[in-house]
């Protein structure tokens, strides 16, 4: 298991982005203020009830907005010990306190402009001033509901656009209110109830798509198209066999992401992590800024026997490397027989008796990986060959000192049908045992098996020419 983690890049410092946001609440909430008080004297003057209602909002709004500005302080702080995921949510939360807030008064006036249509008729005075006031303000909001809409899409903010949305209603209702003043001046007494009541609704409805977005988050939904498309970017990045899980939470814009991939089970541990950089990097791409923790595990399932035994041999904390697995298939009697042979490096300070026990460990746990294949154990017999861990020892170049071993060698990998030339030969001395590395170069197209047999006939050839050299590898090239 590997996991690999990306922070979110989108966190923002209280005393950057969240700075503005900050200050573009205050504002807005200054400006409220002046307006609840423009709106209180139209009131006071024509004693309207839609212009009551008006009043009412923006009265609201001085509490939302203050609520607002407390959730953008909050929600721009950085993630401490107690909240690991940022404080994001704060804004969410005051959001869906907005809703509640704007829906109890849409209540209120509501229920009042019923009243007053089924009740006497309330007089309402209409003067040019009062309408000039309302006509103002609609253009006031107007101006402030464009620029906080603007700064919470630069700044991520679901506070400021919840505030933005309650502005925008205000420019709707003001200019309900306002065309209701206008009818009762041209006579038609009930468009004040009607107006409020009109202006109520778009509340409600306001209310009712802001607190569903607040909730969402609130909840953690994230919209399945966003899930599909982090999981296919998980299961196509390089290495990765399957995406078996995805986990994701938050908001649109800061969302945080966990994915379970699965890679094969040979896998060393730097390719793992490189697979889980690739699959960060993948879903990166389809959704910008998330915060990424991405596990790795192992493939279930294999249909190669080799990889089954090496994977099975490996887990021994005792086992430091498996190699030369042979696999042989031999018919005994009628019904095949696997013959498993494998070589395990292991601790050289292991005395006969611990590593024949951790040879038998080793068959188990190879015995029990072949049963899962649908393998009994009847049908198998397994051999394991240890050997100890070779450490770094010192050794000296000799290259130069031995000039006839480097020209018989040139001459003799020459004579290979696959080798184009021999451009470097390498003589290492190692507690009086000689060791050759040889550099030759191939077709590009030659494939990896004709390799494997070339090296073997140019290793046999220099043991047969020169007996006094001991390990010898090959390194092939395209030319």
């Amino acid at each position: 298991m590997v996991e690999s983690h990306a922070p979110n890049g989108a966190a923002v410092d209280a005393r950057g982005e969240g700075g503005r946001a900050r200050r573009v609440a205050a504002a807005s909430l200054a400006v409220t203020g002046v307006l609840l008080v423009a709106k209180l004297a139209v009131w006071a003057t024509t004693g309207s009830l839609a212009v009551l209602s008006q009043a009412l909002d923006s009265g609201v709004d001085i509490v939302a907005l203050g609520l607002m500005y407390v959730g953008v302080r909050i929600a721009h702080k950085p993630a401490d010990a107690s909240h690991h995921y940022g404080h994001a949510k704060a804004e969410n939360l005051v959001a869906f306190t907005q809703t509640l807030i704007l829906v109890a008064v849409a209540v209120v006036v509501a229920s009042n402009a019923a009243w007053e249509l089924t009740g006497a008729p309330v007089e309402v005075r209409t003067p040019w001033y009062a309408l000039a006031l309302l006509a103002g303000s609609v253009i006031v909001d107007a101006a402030r509901a464009w620029y906080l809409t603007a700064a919470a899409r630069a700044e991520r903010s679901e506070a400021l656009a919840a505030g933005a949305l309650n502005i925008l209603t205000d420019v709707s209702t003001a200019v309900v209110a306002l065309a209701s003043l206008a009818f009762v001046r041209s006579g038609l007494k009930q468009a004040d109830p009607l107006g409020a009541i009109f202006v109520s609704l778009a509340v409600v409805a306001a209310a009712a798509r802001l607190g569903k977005r607040s909730i969402d988050v609130l909840m953690d939904r994230v919209p399945r198209v966003t899930v599909e498309a982090i999981a296919a970017a998980a299961a196509g990045a390089q290495g990765v066999a399957e995406a078996r899980r995805v986990r994701v939470r938050g908001t649109s814009e800061h969302l945080f992401t966990d994915v379970t991939v699965a890679a094969g089970r040979m896998a060393s541990l730097e390719r793992t992590h490189d697979i889980a950089e690739r699959v960060e990097q993948a879903i990166e791409e389809v959704s910008p800024g998330s915060d990424v923790v991405v596990h790795v595990e192992p493939t279930s399932a294999s249909g190669d026997l080799i990889e089954r035994v090496l994977a099975a041999a490996s887990r021994s904390d005792d086992v430091y490397e498996v190699h030369n697995v042979l696999v042989h298939e031999i018919d005994g009697g009628g019904k095949g027989v696997k013959r498993v042979a494998l070589h395990a490096k292991v601790n050289p300070r292991l005395s006969l008796d611990e590593a024949h026990e951790l040879s038998e460990h080793i068959e188990a746990s190879v015995l029990a990986e072949l049963e899962r294949a649908g393998i009994g154990a009847e049908e198998v017999r397994i051999d394991t060959h240890m050997e100890p861990l070779e450490t770094a020892t010192p050794g000296r170049d000799v290259t130069e000192d031995r000039d006839d071993i480097v020209a018989a060698v040139r001459d003799l990998t020459v004579e290979e049908p696959d080798v184009i030339d021999c451009h470097e030969v390498v003589v290492t001395e190692v507690d009086g045992r000689l060791s050759l590395v040889v550099h030759v170069s191939g077709r590009p197209e030659l494939p990896l098996g004709e390799i494997h047999e070339a090296t073997e006939r140019i290793e046999d050839r220099i043991h047969a020419l020169l007996p006094e050299v001991g390990p010898v590898l090959i390194h092939f090239e395209p030319t």
